[in-house]
């Protein structure tokens, strides 16, 4: 009688069923999304926005689990990523500043990767932050300092190993990132992350609320 009812039961919602099967292999392999919970990544992404996270650039990812599967793609410095960093299963948004085999040197803002620095420029001076722009790749996104705040110590050369990512958050001296915890795995890469789907932070105007690309 029991399997009856369980039989009629799924049968009854079998397209419900399908739906569930249908989203979970469009969050595996192609596309998955998160919000963003900390102002680590100021001033490209702020707490409380929704990114879209692009899993046909590495390799498809078990939603939910954070498991990688199967790789096909390899990030670019400069990316914008999610991943599982080395302490802790929670997901990270980060940029990717060094590939395998880089040197980076890192003395209070200023990084030099492989003996060439990144150009840097300041475009707003305000009374508690420092906004500016850098240079990765001939590509610019902007950059924050908070003048309440101290940048990590690191002043030396940091040679990425084979197989893994230096990673840093925008908010330079606001960013819990390889500067303390090290490297990332290739394999704990979850996607690229390619566009804000939508907004629902308190510093966006409307206008900026709804599909705004990374890109």
């Amino acid at each position: 009688m029991k399997k009856i009812n369980v039989i009629k039961f799924v049968r009854d919602n079998r397209y419900f069923f399908l739906f569930i099967v249908l989203l979970l292999c469009f969050r595996t392999t192609y596309a998955d999304w998160s919000r963003v919970p900390t102002g680590s990544m100021e001033p490209t992404l702020l707490p409380g926005d929704v990114i879209w996270i692009d899993k046909t650039s590495f390799g498809a990812t078990l939603p939910f689990l954070n498991k990688q599967i199967v790789t096909w793609g390899h990030p670019q410095r400069g990316d914008v990523i999610t991943f599982i960093p080395p302490h802790t299963d929670i997901l990270y948004v980060k940029r990717v500043i060094g590939l395998p085999g880089d040197r980076i040197r890192i003395q209070d803002n200023k990084i030099t990767i492989n003996g060439v620095p990144l150009k840097q420029r300041i475009t707003l001076n305000t009374d508690d932050a420092v906004i500016g722009v850098e240079d990765i790749a001939q590509v610019e996104h902007l950059i924050k300092l908070s003048k309440d705040k101290r940048m990590p110590h690191v002043d030396e050369t940091i040679e990425v190993p084979p197989g893994k990512y230096f990673v840093m958050g925008d908010h330079r001296n606001d960013s819990f990132d390889s500067r303390f915890w090290g490297f990332v795995d290739q394999h704990r890469i979850m996607g690229k992350v390619t566009a804000i789907a939508v907004s629902f932070s308190s510093e966006r105007d409307w206008t900026s609320r709804i599909a705004q690309s990374l890109e």
